[in-house]
């Protein structure tokens, strides 16, 4: 290769690195997990008590936790429920809010005004939680400006009758849908052939996978829209791995194909031996790297899965992905805990700044995973104060490394000089064994693909 070729290709290089970093650089509001306006629903979780009967440890419970920096008014509506609350976040803290469970999306391929409509007067962050006893899981809402029009599935196999699902928003009416699943559906869509849906706004259409048959896994299933819609992918109760007990909801909100990225960082879950990682695909021909070795090529709509990592990894492609982290059920050894599903962010949208809430009270222990580059670690606060430098461990190729920090209930903030991506999780203990929850932490949302 003659040199004026190599100082070419030096400088698209240099260029393609600036841009990442000025991208990341100028994050506001308006492209991050903070905003002023959320679409949000509450999937289904295991199965429901039987009608009739007394008040029991199974009964569901949905809860909303908001937080910001500054006080702010925040309205909740759900149309088809008539719910409506209106709460004051204190600034710096956690409000939290009970949902009516007839909120929860049971049905199966019928649009339904089960969505929940948040407007704040000020940018604040937002998480789900879906409860019963012993399967519990949360997941960070997405605000409109964060959400896009493509998506793909992502959840677990089906274990004793519960299945997996997504389920789709729209957030403007005359909202056009089209579905490709990867299994056949509950109203026996067939899987490969799309089909097609109009949604008016606030709508949730939910879709599972048919009971009749194991290893039904609406895993990259492919949906897309003319509009933006919200979209949460998941299990009613899975074993993760397939066969190890128990199982436990899980649930995500999605992030949009466009900001799908090329790297991320996986780090060790606490008091926790291994995890189970799922890779999704979005184009042909996508090969993954875990700390630099060659561990698969996927297609579109395709996953790979590793259930049994046993150390931080680095993963890196070629074509943009999205990876989600499960923990595994109690008997997988460790006794600790049981399954519960967050996404990583990419590198390509780690932020400086990030505030996250712990949104579980009683016997758990909470965690705050934070990958950063290894230079950057002396500059990180949470909370206002340095963090113990011992829980960090390098990653991959050791330019970066990921800290495994425990924390109290509550909100926290987290501030660094580096770019850093986080995840937040915690498993019960005592009278809260056997559950566990996590999500994923904020991260901007610019478009990248």
């Amino acid at each position: 290769m003659t040199k004026p070729i190599l100082v070419f290709l030096a400088i698209v290089l240099s260029i393609v690195f600036l841009n990442q970093e000025l991208i990341a650089a100028t994050n506001s509001p308006e492209k991050t997990n903070e905003g002023k306006e959320f679409w949000l629903c509450f999937q289904r979780n295991y199965k429901d008590s039987p009608m009739g009967t007394v008040k029991s440890k199974n009964d569901l419970i949905l809860q909303l936790f908001l937080a910001g920096n500054k006080e702010s008014n925040v309205v909740i509506e759900i149309d088809g429920i008539n719910f409506r609350r209106e709460v004051k976040v204190s600034a710096d803290s956690v409000t939290n809010v009970i949902i009516d469970a007839a909120a929860q999306v049971k049905s199966d391929e019928i649009p339904e005004r089960l969505a929940v409509h948040i407007v704040s007067n000020n940018p604040i962050t937002v998480y789900g939680l879906n409860s019963r006893w012993q399967t519990t899981d949360t997941y960070l809402g997405l605000p409109v400006m964060a959400l896009g029009k493509e998506y793909y599935a992502i959840g677990y196999k089906y274990s004793e009758g519960l299945l997996s699902q997504f389920a789709i928003i729209a957030t403007e009416d005359e909202t056009n849908v089209t579905i490709t699943t990867t299994v056949t559906t509950s109203k026996k869509h067939p899987s490969g052939e799309p089909f097609s849906v109009k949604l008016r706004k606030g709508d949730v259409y939910q879709v599972t996978s048919l009971s009749d048959s194991k290893g039904n896994d609406l895993t990259g299933s492919h949906i897309e829209a003319d509009k933006k819609i919200a979209v949460f992918s998941g299990h009613q109760c899975a074993y993760v791995p397939e066969g190890v007990v128990g199982c436990n909801h899980l649930v995500e909100q999605l992030q949009p194909v466009s900001t799908w990225g090329n790297n991320f960082f996986v780090g060790m879950l606490g008091g926790r031996s291994k995890y189970t990682i799922r890779i999704v695909a979005s184009r042909n021909t996508t090969n993954i790297y875990e700390n630099s070795k060659l561990v698969s090529t996927i297609n579109a709509g395709e996953f790979y899965e590793n259930s049994n990592v046993t150390e931080n990894v680095q993963i890196t492609t070629d074509h943009p992905v999205m990876v989600a982290q499960y923990s595994q059920g109690f008997l997988n050894g460790d006794s600790v805990g049981d399954p519960m599903m967050l996404l990583i962010n990419p590198k390509e949208q780690f932020l400086r700044v990030s505030r996250f809430a712990t949104p579980k009270t009683g016997q758990w222990r909470h965690f705050v995973n934070i990958a950063i580059r290894t230079s950057g670690i002396s500059s990180i606060q949470l909370d206002g104060k340095p963090v113990d430098h011992t829980q960090f461990n390098k990653v991959g190729d050791g330019e970066y490394s990921i800290g495994q920090i425990q924390v109290l209930y509550g909100s926290h903030l987290i501030e660094a000089d580096e770019f850093f991506g986080i995840s937040s999780y915690g498993f019960g203990y005592g009278d809260d064994a056997y559950d566990a929850y996590g999500n994923m932490g904020g991260q901007s949302f610019f478009e990248i693909k």
